[in-house]
C-alpha cells in the first residue's frame, strides 16, 4: 500500500493563495485599466521609451507618421505621456473645442522656474500671471492695433528690398537683419543694423538659444528627477548657472525697456495707448506696455520679459518664413509670376507698393495664408498639457499629457486642401472670382492652423501677417527671383523637403538663388522713396 504524501505545509498554501490573489488584482487592474486603451505609437525601448522618435523631427512631422498610426499617436518619455496629433479636425476638437482642459504647460523647471523666474508667457501655466501678461500684450497685436506699425513694416520691407537687388547671395543675412529689425522697432523703437549684429539683438538670440537647450527632451536631469530641483544652488553647479543667466537675462530686458522710457510717448494711465502717440517717437509695444502698465498688473520685470518674449516669438520664425518663401519663388515660378502680374495691375511701376494698396492684392495676401500653410516653421507648434483625463474617439489621453498638434500633416490634409495639398499653390484661397474666401472651419479665417490652436494661439500673428505681406510684395515688385547657375550655366536644383532645426523653427537647407532687376528704373525708386522716409 502506498503510503499517503505528506500534507503541505500550512504556510506555503497561504502563501500560494496570497500569491494568485496578488497576480488576480494586478491582471483585473491590467484589464480595466484605461492606460491600455491610449493611441497607437511606435513600441520604444526599455526605460528609454520613444526618446529617440521623439528627437527625430524629420520623422515625427513626416506623412509617413499619420499614415502609420493614424490622426493621434501616443509617445512614451521617462516620466511623460506624449500625443502628437496629426489632422486638423482631431487638433481643432482637442486644443480649441476642448481648450478649458488642454491650454496648460508642461512644468519645465529649468527653462522656466530656474532660467527665466516664470516669467516667459510661452512656458507659464494656464492661470492668472498668464491671461494679464496675454491680455496685456494684446493691447498692442490686434487686428486693429498693428496697423500702427504698418510705416515700420513700409519702410523695413524697402531696406530688405534694396539689401536683396545689391547682393542676392546674402539674402540669408538679409532677412535675419530684416526680421530682427521690424521686431525691435516694433517693440523698443530700436532698429538694428547690418545683419542683425546689433548687441542686443545678439543678446537676446543668445537667451533664446539657452533657452532651446534646456527645453529640449532629456537636456537636464531636474526634469526626470523633480526633488532635485529643491538641492540648494551653492551644491547644484547647473542651478546656480541657471539664476545667474536669470539675472544677466532680467537685466538685459530692462534696460530695453529704459530705453522705451526715455522718448515721449504718452505717460502712464491717460487713457490712451502708445500707438495713439501725436509725438515724434514711432509707435512701439514696449511704451503700450508702460503706458497700461497700472491696468495690466504687470511689474517691471514682468513688461520686460513679456516683450523680450515677443521678440524670441516673432524674429526667427519671420526670417525662416520668407526663407521658405523664396523656396516657393524658385519651385513654383508660375505662381511668382502671377503675383507680379497682379502687382503691375494694381501698383504700376512707378511707385513701390504700400498697405493702401492691400485690399486690391488678393494674389499676394493668399500667398501670404498659403506660405504658413506649406511650411509651417514651428512644425510641432509649442506643447499644450492636459488637466484631467480625456477620452477621444475611444482612446485614453492621460491627465498630464503634453499635447503636440503636427502642423505640418494637419496643414497638408488632403481632405481639407485637396490632392494637391503638398504643392505651393496661393489659389487655394481664393474663390472663383479671385477674391480671398473664408478658410476652413477649424482655421479661424487664418486658412491654416500654422499659428496654433486654442487659447494658446500665436499672439502675433497679424504683426506677422502684415510683416510678410509687405516683404513679398515690395521684393516681387522691384525683382526676379530665379535658380543660381553653376559655372557651366546649369541651373542649380533646389530641394524643397530639406530643412535644418535651428532653436525650435525649421529653416530651408542653404541653397542658391539668382536676383534681377524686373525693369531699369525699380532700384532709383526703391532708394527715393527710402531716402524720402529719413
Amino acid at each position: 500500500m502506498t503510503p499517503p504524501l505528506p500534507a503541505a505545509p500550512l504556510g506555503n498554501t497561504w502563501a500560494s493563495v496570497l500569491a494568485i490573489g496578488i497576480l488576480t488584482v494586478f491582471v483585473v487592474r491590467y484589464l480595466k485599466s484605461p492606460w491600455r486603451k491610449v493611441p497607437p505609437g511606435p513600441r520604444g525601448l526599455p526605460l528609454l521609451g520613444n526618446v529617440r522618435e521623439f528627437a527625430d523631427t524629420r520623422w515625427l512631422t513626416s506623412s509617413a507618421v499619420k499614415n502609420m498610426y493614424g490622426d493621434i499617436m501616443h509617445l512614451r518619455v521617462p516620466g511623460q505621456s506624449v500625443v502628437v496629433l496629426n489632422s486638423q479636425r482631431v487638433a481643432a476638437d482637442l486644443l480649441d473645442r476642448r481648450a478649458a482642459t488642454s491650454s496648460d504647460r508642461p512644468h519645465l523647471i529649468l527653462a522656466s522656474e530656474i532660467y527665466t523666474g516664470d516669467m516667459v508667457m510661452a512656458l507659464l501655466p494656464y492661470g492668472d500671471q498668464w491671461r494679464r501678461m496675454r491680455r496685456a500684450s494684446h493691447e498692442g497685436m490686434s487686428a486693429a492695433a498693428v496697423k500702427n506699425y504698418h510705416p515700420i513694416q513700409e519702410k523695413e520691407a524697402l531696406i530688405l528690398a534694396l539689401d536683396m537687388l545689391a547682393d542676392g547671395t546674402r539674402w540669408e543675412g538679409h532677412l535675419r537683419r530684416h526680421s530682427a529689425s521690424l521686431i525691435m522697432s516694433v517693440l523698443y523703437d530700436k532698429p538694428t543694423t547690418l545683419d542683425a549684429s546689433d548687441e542686443s539683438v545678439q543678446k537676446i538670440n543668445e537667451h533664446a538659444m539657452r533657452m532651446m537647450l534646456v527645453t529640449l527632451p532629456g537636456s537636464n536631469w531636474v526634469q526626470i528627477f523633480p526633488w532635485m530641483k529643491h538641492i540648494p544652488s551653492r551644491f547644484a553647479k547647473w542651478k546656480r548657472t541657471g539664476l545667474e543667466w536669470f539675472a544677466h537675462d532680467s537685466k538685459v530686458f530692462q534696460g530695453l525697456m529704459d530705453h522705451v522710457r526715455a522718448k515721449p510717448y504718452p505717460q502712464p494711465d491717460r487713457g490712451a495707448t502708445a500707438t495713439q502717440s501725436t509725438g515724434t517717437e514711432s509707435p512701439s509695444l514696449g511704451a503700450t506696455l508702460i503706458a497700461q502698465q497700472k491696468r495690466s498688473g504687470l511689474s517691471d520685470l514682468e513688461n520686460a520679459w513679456l516683450a523680450s518674449t515677443l521678440f524670441v516669438a516673432g524674429a526667427e520664425t519671420t526670417a525662416s518664413s520668407l526663407a521658405w518663401w523664396l523656396v516657393a519663388m524658385l519651385e513654383y515660378p508660375a505662381v511668382q509670376a502671377r503675383a507680379q502680374a497682379e502687382l503691375d495691375a494694381v501698383v504700376g511701376r512707378e511707385r513701390a507698393p504700400t498697405f493702401s494698396d492691400m485690399p486690391a492684392l488678393p494674389y499676394v495676401r493668399a500667398m501670404v495664408k498659403e506660405l504658413v500653410r506649406w511650411r509651417p516653421v514651428l512644425a510641432l507648434g509649442l506643447p499644450h498639457c492636459t488637466t484631467q483625463d480625456e477620452w477621444y474617439a475611444g482612446m485614453f489621453i492621460p491627465k498630464g499629457s503634453i499635447c503636440f498638434a503636427n502642423l505640418k500633416p494637419c496643414n497638408h490634409d488632403p481632405t481639407v486642401y485637396g490632392a494637391d495639398a503638398a504643392r505651393f499653390n496661393p489659389a487655394r484661397h481664393l474663390d472663383a472670382e479671385g477674391q480671398l474666401k473664408p478658410g476652413p472651419p477649424d482655421t479661424k479665417d487664418e486658412g491654416h492652423v500654422g499659428y496654433g490652436l486654442g487659447r494658446r494661439i500665436c499672439i502675433g500673428r497679424h504683426l506677422a501677417n502684415d510683416t510678410m505681406f509687405m516683404a513679398i510684395a515690395t521684393v516681387l515688385w522691384a525683382m526676379t527671383i530665379s535658380r543660381a547657375k553653376d559655372e557651366h550655366g546649369v541651373e542649380i536644383p533646389v530641394d524643397e523637403e530639406a530643412f535644418v532645426d535651428y532653436q525650435l523653427v525649421q529653416r530651408p537647407a542653404p541653397f542658391k538663388l539668382s536676383i534681377t532687376p524686373r525693369f531699369p528704373e525699380a532700384l532709383g525708386i526703391l532708394t527715393e522713396e527710402r531716402e524720402a522716409q529719413r
